[in-house]
């Protein structure tokens, strides 16, 4: 029944089958996250959502150099609060819907002649249940890896079926999907490359693609330049978090071969012995594209697990090329041994996420969990003192949680607190 499903044609049913397949796939893994607590940023971003999305702070976040480019996350966390409130629950919930919604746009690729339906579901399985980009979708203040990566990926989605199809409609779609994905994160200033690579494989060679290549190319110039002029503005530029002296090259590299092992290593042993060169080369050219713009961070040797999110599509098309290509074959051995990777694929990743991550991420909540606890029994002002969060996630915290002023949380690096006056501090040791 799941091979027919995967063929065309794709039936009514066979649609409404495949979705529920997809949702569960997206949902079940991150099932017992939703109830956590918020994890510091988290309470940043509604603070942030409340500060910029109002009619005195539009043009606050048009200055702003590092938010501006985030736009469409803050407009997102606005909306959700104002019908769910502060519950993270609801927040973390939108989250995991946007992971489907990005699950549905990779199998909506199987448009594309190249891919196809039965690939593009394997993919988008794969991509859902893939836990090293878990970090996007149970972290709130990621939200804006979720968005980025579906606006791109509607981008390159519209860009293929002009292509092949041209109609006006799909270059409107293309057109918008790419102005929304440069509000979504920096990181869409890839996207001029990927269409350049999708134009090349297309073979097409009129002028009105390659303009729209040349003018998506010189927006996206434009928008880096009014990044970097901002840099003494820029949180990120002027923090230590990124540099263009970052040793790139190694921090992509390691960061490449932690999201493909070990899954991305068999899958591409399997390509690379069935002489299916092209779709590896092709994903990993993707991932690198991708990881290009968190090549650069100088507080981890390798791209964190939210920044990871675009690149495992590369690892997702991997898998389901491989599997593709060992289901198909003569021999009733690689059969089976696509069947068994398969099944072990579907088992380890939720595992893992509740056995390994589910207790990280409970630890990651326990300092703003202990803060409030402290502040509910202090008078105000309550002052900061060590701590694995800045004072900024503590004033936040402190104003969406309990509706106190910024000044109402002091920094004790800032100012000394009064003889006797109690300290809260956390441990930063798990």
């Amino acid at each position: 029944m799941t091979s027919r499903i995967l063929e065309f044609p794709l039936t009514p049913r066979r649609l409404l089958l495949t979705a529920a397949l997809l949702a569960a796939a997206a949902f079940i893994p991150y099932l017992p996250f939703l109830p956590l607590p918020p994890i510091s940023d988290d309470y940043l971003q509604i603070g942030l959502g409340r500060e910029f999305i109002s009619a005195s702070g539009l043009s606050r976040l048009a200055e702003d150099a590092l938010y501006r480019t985030r736009a469409t996350s803050l407009v997102l966390t606005r909306l959700v609060e104002a019908v769910a409130g502060t519950d993270i629950f609801c927040h973390r919930l939108v989250s995991v819907f946007l992971h489907l919604c990005n699950g549905l746009l990779i199998f909506a690729c199987g448009a594309w002649p190249r891919l196809g339906y039965r690939r593009s579901f394997v993919a988008a399985m794969a991509f859902l249940l893939i836990a090293s980009h878990q970090e996007a979708v149970i972290w709130v203040a990621a939200v804006h890896e979720l968005l980025v990566f579906g606006f791109l990926l509607l981008c390159l989605l519209g860009w293929v079926q002009w292509l092949r199809l041209r109609r006006a409609g799909w270059l409107a779609v293309t057109a918008i999907a790419f102005v929304l994905a440069l509000y979504s994160k920096e990181s869409a200033a890839v996207l001029p490359a990927l269409l350049a690579g999708l134009w090349l494989c297309e073979g097409s060679r009129r002028r009105l693609d390659l303009s729209f290549i040349a003018l998506a190319l010189a927006a996206t110039l434009a928008y880096t330049w009014a990044v970097f002029a901002a840099s003494e503005h820029h949180l990120h530029l002027h923090d230590g978090t990124f540099s263009l002296h970052a040793p790139f090259v190694a921090n992509l590299l390691r960061t490449l071969w932690r999201i493909n092992l070990p899954w991305g290593i068999v899958a591409l042993s399997c390509l690379a012995w069935k002489r299916q060169f092209a779709p590896a080369v092709a994903a990993l050219v993707f991932s690198v594209i991708a990881l290009l713009p968190y090549s650069f961070l100088t507080y981890m040797p390798f791209a964190p697990s939210r920044h990871t999110y675009l690149a495992t599509l590369g690892l997702a098309m991997t898998l389901a090329y491989a599997w593709d290509t060992m289901s198909r074959d003569e021999s009733p051995r690689l059969r089976r041994f696509a069947t068994v990777a398969a099944v072990a694929f579907l088992l380890w990743n939720p595992l893992y996420l509740w056995i390994k991550k589910l207790p990280q991420y409970e630890w990651r909540s326990e300092p703003t969990e202990a803060f409030l606890q402290f502040a509910r029994r202090h008078s105000r002002p309550v002052f900061v003192g060590p701590s694995p969060y800045s004072v900024w996630v503590y004033r936040y915290t402190a104003d969406v949680a309990l509706g106190w002023k910024h000044s109402d949380v002091v920094s004790i690096a800032e100012t000394e607190p009064p003889k006797g006056t109690p300290v809260f501090t956390y441990g930063l040791e798990p």
